[in-house]
């Protein structure tokens, strides 16, 4: 039956969803003076620039696209046991970046260049007819010999061998204060001394003036709280750790997200000559959520696997080794929140925060990652050893 699709036009690429991977493959297409010949559409239900999200990540070296940087912080600041831990950061800098800001210049560069096509359509699926991929839309059908998508869950990834699955799921407001109470060289990373009542809950908060801020309640849990629970916490921590009541501040923007973390393995391919990108191609890292600078690398590995004409790389983001240290503490933070933030606690405050970023990044060495579980309390590692067997065994 799909070889008998009406295809309405042939493009050499074809991105299909416009959210953090695919607007970063686009930028990296934008750049490559040798795929400049290459006819590229762009799929996506929606491509109006909307300030929803808050990209965060670290960075050692230039990254390409530094004029998008919203906010940089030298100095990062973990509480946990009733315990300040703060550290100037040497090697990284934490930085953020607004979706809305992101989004917007991509495409006004994809708007311009003679070779992009933009389309607004429903995503209904993917197919393959030869050494082609077929996009189904509400518009019409499209192919080409590469397609990468990131707007639709994988085949298979729901009966996808998995033991662990929680959330990372936040709410949080962007708040303006009548006084000034923040450091917009200091971000909060983790605020673990707050009442635990829906399992392993921290906050963060990242100033960006003296006066206006990005403060969420972050969960670490596989059950979701209504936007009611969420925004009870904020009012709570808002109070108790700024002295702010609501004739105190604005709250000027609203944000939201879940991030799945879990030890499921996502595919790589969706089907032949479609190929997985962004959360939906498994670069979400697990234990902490993390995925831009992932993104960063992977498109990078496509760009130049296209200019090469080589295979895309379908290598999954983590190695063998970090994907078990991952089950592990995926294991700890499944109904363990205080053995978690002693983890966390200890974590901080016997290393230095650039190792632990690296560390995060999955640059380190075997040798600099036994140091730094050799400052950690090892018996929730070893029972999580034993729990995760089955799966560490047979290639995590």
């Amino acid at each position: 039956m799909d070889n008998l699709l009406k295809i309405d036009k042939t493009y050499d690429i074809i991105i299909a969803g416009a959210g953090a991977s695919g607007l970063s493959l686009t930028w990296h297409l934008l750049q490559s003076e040798k795929l400049r010949s290459k006819n590229v559409l762009i799929v996506d239900l929606n491509f109006t620039p909307l300030n929803d999200k808050t990209w965060c990540f670290w960075d050692d070296s230039n990254i390409p696209f530094e004029n998008l940087i919203y906010h940089t912080w030298n100095n990062l600041v973990v509480n946990a046991k009733s315990k300040e831990l703060s550290e100037d950061l040497q090697q990284y800098r934490y930085h953020c970046i607004r979706s809305v800001d992101y989004k917007k210049q991509i495409l006004q560069q994809a708007e311009t260049a003679s070779n992009f096509t933009i389309l607004e359509a429903k995503i209904l699926g993917f197919t393959s007819e030869g050494k082609y991929g077929v996009i189904r839309t509400d518009q019409g059908n499209f192919k080409a010999p590469y397609i990468f998508q990131s707007a639709l869950k994988p085949p298979g990834l729901s009966t996808a061998k998995s033991d662990i699955s929680l959330s990372q799921h936040f709410l949080g407001w962007e708040i303006e204060t009548d006084n000034n109470l923040f450091d917009p060289d200091k971000a909060i990373f983790m605020d673990f001394d707050i009442p635990q009542l829906n399992g392993l809950s921290f906050f963060y908060t990242l100033p960006f003036t003296e006066n206006k801020a990005l403060i969420e309640y972050t969960l670490f849990s596989s059950n979701l709280l209504t936007d009611e629970e969420y925004e009870r916490e904020l009012i709570n921590y808002l109070n108790d750790k700024f002295g702010l009541t609501k004739g105190n501040y604005t709250i000027t923007r609203r944000e939201k997200g879940n991030i799945p973390m879990e030890d499921r393995r996502y595919p790589s391919i969706y089907c032949n000559r479609v190929f997985n990108m962004g959360t939906a191609g498994g670069l979400t890292k697990p234990t902490t959520g993390y995925t831009f600078t992932r993104i960063q690398k992977h498109t990078m590995q496509i760009v130049k696997a296209l200019e090469s004409g080589s295979e895309i790389p379908e290598e999954e983001a983590s190695s063998y080794r970090f994907r078990v240290y991952d089950m592990m503490l995926l294991s700890i933070l499944d109904g363990y929140s205080e053995i978690s933030i002693q983890i966390f606690h200890d974590l901080f405050k016997n290393n230095h925060f650039d190792r632990i970023l690296q560390f995060l990044e999955e640059e380190t060495h075997l040798g600099q990652e036994l140091k730094i579980f050799s400052t950690l309390p090892y018996t929730p590692f070893f029972k999580a050893i034993w729990k995760m067997k089955h799966r560490i065994l047979t290639g995590a």
